[in-house]
């Protein structure tokens, strides 16, 4: 599965302060457990609230929060623990 990269226009539901301060998802605060080079995309986690998104490394802000399921298909190569 591709997924869609969102516009510019949709509203993020960011899961706390923290995770929507654009400093901390942009420079490494947030952090970064997997990619996929095909769709580039990171995946990132809230250190804080846990919450799961996507992002790319370059380029506009497409940030996009994900579900656990969708964070699954859209990075199966991220080995999760206990769940992601």
């Amino acid at each position: 599965m591709r997924g869609a990269k969102r516009t510019l226009s949709e509203p993020v539901d960011f899961g706390c302060e923290y995770c929507r301060d654009d400093q901390n998802r942009f420079f490494g605060h947030v952090t970064q457990i997997g990619s996929n080079a095909e769709r580039e995309m990171l995946l990132l986690r809230c250190p804080r609230c846990g919450a799961l998104y996507e992002n790319a490394p370059t380029g506009a802000d497409a940030t996009r929060r994900l579900t656990e399921a969708e964070a699954n298909q859209l990075f199966p190569s991220v080995l999760w623990d206990d769940g992601p």
